[in-house]
């Protein structure tokens, strides 16, 4: 089938992405990206970075409707999932008309897109450069013309999160990942003073009060990020439920 157009779009890095696979291990991330829902293509699964992943990777993504119609799509997901994780990690998008509108055809520009939950919550950006070209024709960048300063897109709007594509093949299977959200309470490092004039008791009751205090901050701590992980969960699974996803 012949394409009437192409989007050469190079999916640089992620940050800041919410690890859905907190209850059992590291986020193993990879990209989905498409205009045309029947044709979707995919980065490479990014085995280190945990929620901060890097692919440099470019796809090319081919689409027939009016380029005023159209819309770059891209999905964030987490590879190898267990039963009890979703997947999506987060959604973006980009409407073509504005990358033309800029740079016209054939020209490329960067942009950093903020990425939402299925919540609707934002998390998330995720660094791409764009460009829209006919397929088979070569576009010379202007002599002596700058390219366009990179630009940071506000988060899209509520829009509903089509299907994804599965990672590319060939890709290993990730296992004996070490736990992820059990948080190691400890009560800190106290710097040992050489001698004290209240005695040793006096010393020990001090370092043992500092000791506590800081043990019960961290703990406080880590019950906060815990139970922000289960909200989320909790929202993104009433989200899950009513898109059918």
């Amino acid at each position: 089938m012949a394409w009437r157009y192409q989007v050469e779009v190079t999916i640089t890095s992620a940050k800041d992405l919410k690890n859905v696979n907190w209850r059992h291990g590291s986020l193993k991330p990879y990209a989905v990206a498409w205009v045309d829902p029947k044709a979707k293509s995919s980065t490479h699964v990014a085995s280190d970075g945990d929620t901060s992943p890097t692919w440099d990777q470019t796809l090319l993504i081919p689409f027939d409707a009016p380029i005023e119609e159209s819309t770059l799509h891209i999905d964030i997901v987490h590879a190898d999932a267990a039963e009890d994780t979703k997947p999506l990690v987060g959604s973006t998008r980009l409407p073509l008309r504005d990358v033309v509108d800029d740079v016209g055809l054939g020209s490329r520009v960067e942009r950093t897109l903020h990425l939402k939950r299925p919540s609707g919550r934002p998390q998330g950006k995720v660094d791409v450069a764009v460009s829209v070209r006919e397929p088979g024709t070569y576009y010379a960048p202007p002599y002596g013309v700058p390219p366009p300063a990179a630009r940071e897109y506000p988060y899209p709007g509520p829009y509903g999160a089509p299907e994804y594509a599965a990672p590319p093949s060939g890709y290993p299977v990730y296992g004996g990942a070490a736990s992820y959200g059990q948080s190691s309470y400890y009560g800190g490092y106290v710097e040992e003073k050489k001698s004290s004039k209240f005695g040793g008791m006096g010393t020990g009751l001090a370092v043992g009060a500092v000791a506590g205090v800081l043990g019960g901050i961290a703990l406080a701590e880590g019950v906060d990020a815990l139970e922000d992980h289960i909200a989320d969960d909790v929202a993104d699974d009433v989200a899950f439920d009513e898109e059918d996803y």
